[in-house]
């Protein structure tokens, strides 16, 4: 046999050998690695029990209502949601409550909401309540604090979290979804290429999102005459999660207190307001009116205040309440929007858990029927 085609066949035998092999570990990872399929957004917590959900899927009581019953699909997150509540104290239950009580007239509140959803998620999960079901009114609460980086970023809290659907602003014009709410994501075909994906190229949809996104706020390097230490002594203690908040990409609550303010932060503010948008023209085409309240005030003591500058890591971060209050002005340009006060000093779950308490929800959704009541009597 000559060189070369003794060369060839080795070669030949040795490429078969490898494909050989290949194909060996492929039929073997199909019968024993077999990961979950990554789904796109979430509707309920998974803690939630299934008694204590309705017909969408989302945290409520059943969906029960007559012709003449005046029905709010009401939209939010994890205030919403309320799984830190007993079912019966639901935001949906004490405003159906107050509403029946201040118009007399029979109200049914439907939740659509869950932890970590933005008004991106809120859009999707009300077009495929309005397939099923009807509303009056289409009533948002808002969380501004962490509204404007849940429609920037397309996966949850922290840094690459649960995968989720958002949209883009694109030429002034909201440009989405990613994906719809559920669906699966694409994956490699090959378990092989899957396993390796795994262990050495976990997928980085936040970064692979940031090449859409406009510059974020960056912070001063020199040290100015009078700082706060609070942040860095959070981070210390990473109290309240403070190593989580991504203050570099401004996924973080504490992003809509910066200022100046950003590129980042105006195309948020943007995009935020373009989804409220959506919403209304969504309700208006089924019939509903759209309405959205916010608790009045930053719901993080840092940046409740004049102007202040925070140091963490050598960087300084100027922060002040007027630029908290800009955000919520212009994501609501135009929308019937209420900011409420809260009656109480004592409204938290506890020390780390910024949740509204059963009593300040009931007095909260109170204050917000007698305005709604004001508002329908017109």
């Amino acid at each position: 046999m000559s060189v070369i085609p003794r060369f060839l066949y080795r070669m030949s035998a040795g490429l078969f050998g490898v494909f050989a092999a290949l194909a060996l570990a492929e039929g073997l990872l199909r019968l024993l690695y077999n990961p979950r399929p990554e789904i796109s957004g979430w509707v309920c917590a998974a803690s939630v029990p299934p008694q204590e959900r309705n017909q969408i899927g989302f945290r409520g009581h059943p969906i029960e209502y007559g012709d003449s019953t005046f029905v709010i699909a009401l939209l939010g997150d994890s205030q919403v949601e309320a799984a830190h509540l007993a079912w019966g104290w639901m935001p949906e239950c004490r405003l159906e409550h107050y509403l029946e009580e201040f118009l007399g007239i029979d109200v049914e509140v439907v939740s659509l909401a869950s932890q970590g959803y933005g008004q991106d998620q809120q859009i999707l999960a009300l077009e495929h309540y309005f397939r099923h079901f009807r509303a009056d009114l289409v009533l948002v609460w808002e969380t501004p604090a962490n509204d404007l980086w849940n429609n920037t970023f397309p996966t949850h809290w922290p840094a690459n979290g649960w995968a989720k659907p958002t949209f883009r602003v694109v030429d002034g014009r909201l440009v989405g979804p990613s994906e719809d709410l559920g669906d699966t994501l694409q994956r490699p075909p090959l378990r092989l290429l899957l396993l390796w994906q795994s262990v050495f190229e976990t997928p980085d949809r936040d970064s692979e999102w940031e090449a859409f996104l406009p510059p974020a706020y960056i912070p001063d390097t020199v040290c100015p005459r009078g700082f706060r230490t609070d942040w860095q002594e959070r981070w210390n203690s990473n109290l309240g999660l403070m190593r989580d908040e991504n203050l570099a990409t401004e996924k973080s609550h504490l992003a809509i207190y910066l200022t100046p303010e950003s590129p980042r932060m105006a195309y948020s503010i943007e995009l935020t307001h373009l989804l409220l948008a959506g919403i209304d023209s969504l309700a208006r085409a089924n019939g509903a009116r759209m309405a959205a309240f916010a608790v009045d005030g930053p719901p993080d003591p840092s940046g409740d205040v004049e102007e202040a500058t925070y140091v963490l890591d050598g960087r300084y971060y100027h922060v002040s309440r007027r630029q908290y209050e800009s955000c919520v002005e212009r994501i609501n340009e135009g929308l019937l929007f209420f900011s409420i006060p809260l009656r109480m000093d004592d409204w938290k779950m506890g020390p780390l858990n910024s949740h509204l308490n059963e009593h300040a929800t009931d007095a909260l959704m109170e204050d917000l029927a007698a305005l709604l009541s004001q508002e329908l009597r017109q």
